[in-house]
């Protein structure tokens, strides 16, 4: 995905080759590249700033994001690494995940289909009942304990990094 960005473009900046290289060589060497990248993310503490701005295209604003090569390839290695772990021990419930490409009426079939099939969910014999809850989780990152953080990374994530 890193690569699909320059593969239109004829002339390339000096960041832009820069950048290219790095996946370049991520590709050629993926085990010297994970290595350095676990290194970076137990070295760096404070991780460097993202630039952004905003495109007006007149019916809505799209933000352009700039930041440092390595950091995206950082964060790209990231994204993949819990997206993997997290498909490896099940975090998640396929009906709980909805994707972009489906569309509503199928994520609300599986979402019923995976209600169905929980062990004994409409049982009431003991005066218990289903209830459904809609939440928004708005800016969770600042709102949540560093201590529960921590300790929901260090099931995915080895221990150095979830600290």
């Amino acid at each position: 995905r890193l690569k699909d960005g320059y593969a239109v473009k004829a002339r390339l900046n000096h960041t832009e080759r820069e950048e290219l290289g790095l996946i370049e060589q991520a590709y050629d060497n993926p085990h010297e590249a994970l290595t350095r990248i676990k290194r970076h993310m137990l070295t760096q503490r404070a991780f460097k700033e993202v630039g952004i701005e905003f495109n007006d295209l007149y019916a809505c604003l799209v933000p352009c994001y700039s930041m440092e090569p390595l950091e995206k390839i950082t964060d790209a290695y990231l994204d993949q690494y819990l997206w993997y772990e997290g498909e490896q021990r099940h975090l998640f419930p396929n009906w709980v995940k909805p994707a972009d490409s489906e569309p509503p009426p199928l994520l609300v079939y599986k979402w019923c289909h995976g209600v169905n099939n929980l062990t004994d969910i409409w049982d009431t014999s003991s005066g218990e009942c289903v209830v459904m809850m809609e939440s928004r989780f708005e800016k969770v990152h600042e709102k949540i304990d560093l201590t529960l953080l921590s300790r929901l990374l260090r099931l995915i994530v080895d221990h150095n990094i979830a600290e």
